[in-house]
């Protein structure tokens, strides 16, 4: 049983961390609105009152929220930022889609503290978060993601080691771009077959 916090509990945030409560380990979450964690409370988790709060006792810490900003918010806020109580020898995972240059900055935090970080953003919506299927695309160091094995195979279903540390968020938004570009194109084709008098439904 490994000890756990989870900070962000949006769509995909609460289906994992549903996933690593229900496996036995034991789970502290964390989130903005307080509420959405009725559900894993009365499952066992525990209910922190901040990040600071979620992670004091932690071994490995998921990261799931919207964005640079609240990422930053959740580690690094001088009052209730995770990052100044995390244990150490504690692995941090920021699974949020972020822009390289906020897992560069929470890289060299980290470094500054003597902590450690993972990024490791994912691909997959909610039934694949449900049912245990993501995949992640990781960063950071082969001993730190090699530890992470057995959490991530409760959540996803095949890891990509990808490089170190930043190069998960790299390739995230390589994969977003390219979804991106298939849509557009997808648009393009069929206002071209709708243009051309084909039934497009």
């Amino acid at each position: 049983m490994t000890k756990i916090a989870f900070l962000g509990l949006g769509a995909m945030g609460q289906r994992m961390a549903a996933r690593l409560l229900s496996a036995g380990h034991d789970l502290t979450v964390w989130n903005r609105s307080p509420d959405v964690a009725a559900a894993l409370v009365s499952h066992g988790a525990k209910l922190a009152i901040d990040p600071a709060d979620a992670v004091k006792d932690a071994e490995i810490v998921f990261s799931m929220v919207r964005d640079d900003a609240a990422s930053s918010d959740v580690w690094l806020s001088p009052e209730s930022g995770a990052l100044n109580a995390l244990p150490e020898g504690a692995i941090a995972v920021e699974c949020s889609t972020v822009s390289h240059g906020h897992i560069k900055q929470l890289s060299d935090a980290f470094d500054a503290a003597g902590r450690k970080l993972v990024d490791a953003p994912l691909a997959g919506s909610r039934p694949q978060a449900e049912q245990g299927q993501l995949i992640f695309l990781v960063g950071g160091e082969t001993s730190n993601v090699e530890a992470l094995g057995p959490l991530f195979s409760i959540m996803g279903s095949a890891v990509h080691h990808v490089g170190g540390t930043g190069a998960g968020s790299i390739v995230k938004l390589m994969v977003n771009g390219l979804f991106g570009v298939q849509l557009a194109v997808a648009a393009e084709l069929l206002g071209f077959a709708k243009a051309s008098g084909i039934d497009v439904a």
